[in-house]
């Protein structure tokens, strides 16, 4: 079945500009395309699923907005390492729906190792997380740092001091500021300064919240090597900044 394009994130939500798609080359760094205008736009969904999801991206939108002008708005700006505040009238279980839709398109293979998750994505009902996947959400201040990728399921090996190291890949990354969201197996979660944020797919698509508070939500930037050449998306970890 043929493939639509979609922008990861929503056009909307800042994914309008310039940008260019990137993997890992054969000396272990990312490596970019052309440049191309008009915003991040991947393969998406079939246009049955497509039609079924993307009006969930309004949530999304206005999240990203909101957030942004979080940032941009406080006192606070430049001396924080975490943001807290509510949000109100909003409808969490669509945002993180609208995430999913697309992190399912970044990791395709989600839809053959969870697919009682891609079917709760796909028709909006209240469930919970998968106990082995968390759903994690930064802010991400600096538009330098935007990237999105999927890997679910991949193993990552590494040498150091003479031993092999190996562990799972993060599923998927949206770090496309004002958000940095995670799709990552669960035992990772401990060396990602994110928030857990899992709990809001127990909301139905429809289900307005009057009033949800985010508790010290991170703010994370990328990490480099030593060099500062951008490592691995696979063997990505993110540090915590100042915002």
């Amino acid at each position: 079945m043929p493939l639509t394009l979609a922008h990861v994130p929503p056009r909307a939500a800042f994914n309008d500009g310039a940008g260019s798609l990137g993997g890992v080359d054969g000396d272990d760094a990312l490596a970019y395309g052309r440049p191309r205008t008009g915003g991040l736009r991947i393969p998406a969904h079939c246009e049955s699923c497509r039609a079924q999801t993307s009006p969930w991206d309004d949530e999304y939108i206005l999240w990203a907005r909101e957030f942004a002008g979080i940032l941009v708005q406080s006192e606070w700006k430049g001396q924080r390492t975490e943001v807290s505040g509510k949000l109100r009238n909003v409808r969490p279980g669509r945002f993180i729906r609208a995430a999913l839709a697309g992190m399912t398109a970044l990791a395709s293979n989600l839809i053959d190792t969870h697919p009682a998750l891609v079917r709760t994505v796909r028709e909006g009902v209240a469930d919970v997380m998968p106990p082995d996947l968390r759903f994690l959400v930064g802010i991400a201040p600096d538009r330098t740092t935007a990237h999105i990728e999927g890997a679910h399921g991949g193993i990552v090996a590494s040498v150091s001091a003479g031993r092999e190291l190996s562990w799972p890949t993060l599923s998927a990354v949206i770090h496309f500021p004002p958000f940095s969201l995670l799709l990552a197996d669960e035992a990772l979660t401990g060396d990602l300064p994110h928030a857990d944020a899992s709990q809001w797919l127990e909301f139905d698509v429809n289900e307005i919240v009057a009033e949800i508070e985010f508790v010290a939500i991170p703010v994370v930037v990328f990490s480099e090597t030593p060099t500062g050449r951008p490592v691995p998306l696979s063997m990505l970890r993110f540090q915590s900044a100042t915002v």
